[in-house]
């Protein structure tokens, strides 16, 4: 089959673009290949072009692995809407369920991924991966990152497994992309082109002064003149990064009378429905759910972690479709789906650190301004900082404007990455001794960019020893194999100094309550960041940690002193105890000072690691926390006392619907099937009533 013709005809597209004729050049079809360009030039079509190549033409499966679940989902959908049913491609998207190998994936041919997922798939030796013909790395810069480690070892995994795989990575422009291309043994391609031309400008005293000396006079000096000009005189949507949750909802508030007045009767009647999507996501809406609703009505929205997938895509799906004209968003979503705006304001290039505040790197602001341009909408895109002084504009206009992007650095050498990830390659006998360690190390990105790995191997041998001692692993002077329990471990990804510390607990021979568990799995690493504490609820909260020092599995005393996150890890722990005993979603959020998108994450989070434990005491035979683990995971899943467990395994039941039938008397599934379908409704509202009756096999109307 000819695949660039099949890929111009389905995609809808005249040709393909310079960059994309550049690498048409290259023997695309069986060399590996890592291409360097801005935002939106085109690398996506590339990286599908492969994947047709390598499934119909050398038959073999194809794994496309991003950095976000959202983004792994919007390529998926993507692929499959132009291709799937005309070529007769089976796609998969598997971004969940870490403790599985997805046997089922055997049966596509695609399969869309997090690193994260795709390094699990390798823990658990799934069967697929060893047909894997064609390695798709999306946003493969992002090395230099808290998720870089991962994906190296991946990467390096699935090539030590595939030696004759195919690597296609895709990059941002990074001034080292050559080196990233001779660690993956891939051939080059840089390219400067982009369809939407960037226009980059500085904005002091009401004026834009661009990159090409150009300038634009707007005569005042306000967010508000940038987005005027933006929205009134151009026509078009803005997007604003702002360097805090706050700071976005603020700029988003503060804008949204004047973007209200210019929408149309059509537009208002479309944002409406958005805005009650977003008010309820939540069976019981929140503050925060009330001022997004708010917002969308009036034709801008937030964008932050802080609200939940659902709120997110619905602002996402807005903003794509020219409903909302505005977004005020955290730098979070720079990194995240496909979201073009014609123009992107960054109103400061600060932002708080543990070191206080600082200027973010040049790849940080490039990444944001790099959002600037609708393809087949927009004739050029702009991207806009604000100056204070005169001499600060000279300033960004040299270093950000016109600086230098970093290069991009790996960061395996840390010792806590490493504890994880050589338990991992141990379990999947990836590494067996010294020298297999030795050969596989050499082998990582790291060792490319740092040549001396002495110091990383006496890092890996000190790990050894851990490892030994914690019982994951047996070693003698010759070999090493990882001990059932270490396997297990490495299967439910967790961190082994937290496996480690759940096993001793659990060991401990001390009676456990809910709360003494949620410290527990507060106290995980995977729990990090913990909550913050304000100055003035410390000694409040000091006194509950001595007054409950009896629940909690740790020397308080001890602790005190040398875990300097001991008072955070414990409001960690309140957080979900106050969830478990039902207290008001917007009750939480006010004292413990989060938003619905980060309540939901940690308890995603303190889910997997109640999973685990589980896990943990089954394979120990540690059989007097099954039923506590059990009921503990019901109660995190649905925020319930331990009575309405029950009630909320019906679908359709959550915390709020069950505590009502509590009250009402209907304390038991079997007290469902006896209420009549009118008293139901009398309950619940009548759709509500009669969903349940249909959950529960007595489906009838009223």
């Amino acid at each position: 089959m000819d695949i660039e013709k099949a890929v111009l005809g389905l995609s809808g597209i005249k040709g393909f673009n310079p960059m994309q004729r550049s690498v048409l050049k290259r023997d695309w079809a069986s060399k590996s290949l890592v291409i360097s360009a801005p935002t939106a030039s085109g690398k996506t079509l590339m990286a599908e072009l492969a994947s047709l190549g390598c499934i119909i033409n050398r038959k073999r499966k194809v794994v496309y692995t991003c950095p976000l679940r959202a983004l792994a989902a919007e390529h998926w959908s993507e692929f499959r809407k132009r291709y799937s049913k005309e070529l007769g491609i089976r796609v998969a998207l598997s971004t969940g369920d870490l403790d599985s190998s997805s046997k089922y994936l055997q049966n596509y041919d695609l399969v869309f991924t997090t690193y994260e997922k795709l390094d699990s798939l390798l823990r658990h030796r799934s069967d697929f991966l060893s047909s894997v013909g064609l390695l798709v790395i999306d946003e493969v810069h992002i090395l230099d990152s808290d998720r870089g480690p991962t994906l190296e070892i991946a990467a390096t995994k699935l090539r030590q497994l595939n030696p004759s795989m195919q690597v296609l990575a895709l990059s941002a422009t990074i001034p080292n992309a050559r080196a990233i291309s001779k660690w993956l043994g891939a051939e080059l391609v840089e390219s400067s082109f982009r369809p939407i031309p960037l226009k980059e400008g500085v904005f002091f005293d009401g004026a834009i002064e661009y990159s090409d000396k150009s300038r634009e006079e707007l005569g005042e000096a306000s967010l508000l003149a940038l987005v005027k000009d933006t929205l009134v005189e151009k026509g078009k949507q803005a997007m604003v990064f702002a360097n805090t949750r706050k700071r976005a909802e603020g700029i988003a508030k503060q804008l949204a009378g004047f973007v209200e007045k210019n929408l149309t009767d059509a537009e208002r009647n479309a944002l409406k429905r958005d805005s009650e999507s977003a008010l309820n996501a939540l069976e019981l809406e929140t503050e925060q759910c009330k001022r997004l609703s708010g917002l969308i009505s009036r034709g801008v929205a937030f964008h932050h972690a802080g609200l939940l997938s659902k709120q997110r895509e619905i602002v996402e799906a807005a903003f794509k479709s020219n409903r909302l004209k505005l977004i005020a968003a955290t730098p979070t979503l720079a990194a995240g789906v496909n979201l073009p705006s014609h123009t992107v304001i960054i109103p400061s290039l600060f932002r708080y650190t543990e070191l206080g505040m600082q200027r973010i790197p040049v790849s940080e602001y490039k990444q944001q301004i790099g959002r600037a341009g609708r393809p087949k909408y927009d004739s050029e895109g702009r991207g806009i900082v604000f100056a204070r002084t005169e001499e600060e504009a000279a300033e960004l206009m040299e270093l950000y404007v016109n600086g230098e992007i970093e290069p991009v650095e790996s960061r395996l050498g840390l010792q806590p990455v490493l504890r994880m990830h050589l338990l991992g390659l141990i379990a999947s006998n990836f590494v067996f001794d010294l020298a297999s360690m030795e050969s596989f190390f050499k082998k990582t990105f790291y060792a490319l960019q740092y040549g001396n790995l002495q110091q990383l191997f006496g890092n890996l041998q000190e790990i050894l020893l851990e490892l030994k001692e914690m019982g994951f692993i047996e070693a003698d002077e010759k070999r090493f194999s990882a001990t059932a329990l270490g396997r297990r471990v490495s299967e439910l990804y967790l961190d082994p100094l937290s496996a480690f510390d759940l096993i001793n607990a659990m060991n401990s021979g001390k009676e456990f309550n809910a709360f003494s568990w949620l410290f527990l799995l507060s106290n995980c690493s995977e729990m990090m960041p913990w909550l913050s504490v304000p100055k003035q609820r410390e000694p409040e909260l000091w006194e509950q940690l001595q007054l409950r020092k009896h629940e909690v599995p740790v020397d308080v005393e001890r602790e005190m002193f040398f875990d300097l996150n001991l008072l955070r890890k414990f409001n960690t722990a309140l957080l979900f105890s106050e969830w478990i005993e039902e207290s008001r979603e917007q009750e939480i959020m006010q004292l413990f000072n989060v938003q619905p998108g980060i309540l939901h994450s940690k308890l995603q989070r303190c889910d997997w690691l109640s999973y685990s434990a589980l896990e943990l005491a089954r394979l120990l035979g540690l059989e007097k926390h099954y039923s506590h683990l059990s009921r503990l995971r019901k109660r995190l899943k649905h925020g319930v006392k331990g009575e309405l467990v029950f009630l909320t395994e019906v679908r359709h039941i959550g915390r709020v619907r069950a505590r009502r039938l509590w009250k009402a008397n209907v304390r038991s599934i079997a007290d469902l099937r006896k209420i009549d379908l009118a008293d139901l409704s009398r309950v619940l509202g009548s759709a509500v009533a009669e969903k349940i009756k249909a959950e529960i096999g007595q489906a009838k109307k009223i």
